[in-house]
């Protein structure tokens, strides 16, 4: 009975280990996408200024082919903004991160 024990004492530390291993991994991953996300949200949103102000010059005025264009990035972003609450998951705790910091250290400010 001791073995059956020890044996399954052994058997749960180490699917414990794995699976801290394999929740660890995925939140790093988490991170990264998480990250990536408001980089790439802030590309788009300068892309779509920028076609703007060229759909507003005097030469490209009423060009379908920009306006298109503008149609097609503002929906990018929109799409882009569907996984936003990734990004501000993420934002937060490091707002937080930064506050208790901020506390623990108030010499940096």
């Amino acid at each position: 009975m001791i073995i059956f024990l020890t044996t399954l004492c052994a058997m749960s530390i180490c699917i414990n280990i794995l699976l801290f291993w394999y929740i660890r991994k995925m939140l790093s991953k988490l991170l990264f996408v998480s990250d990536n996300i408001g980089d790439l949200l802030k590309e788009i949103e300068a892309f779509v200024a920028h076609l703007e102000t060229i759909h507003e010059m005097e030469t490209y005025y009423g060009d379908t082919t920009i306006m298109g264009l503008i149609e097609h990035s503002k929906g990018l972003t929109e799409e882009v903004m569907k996984y936003s609450e990734i990004y501000t998951i993420t934002d937060e705790g490091l707002e937080i991160a930064e506050v208790e910091d901020i506390y623990e250290h108030p010499e940096k400010e």
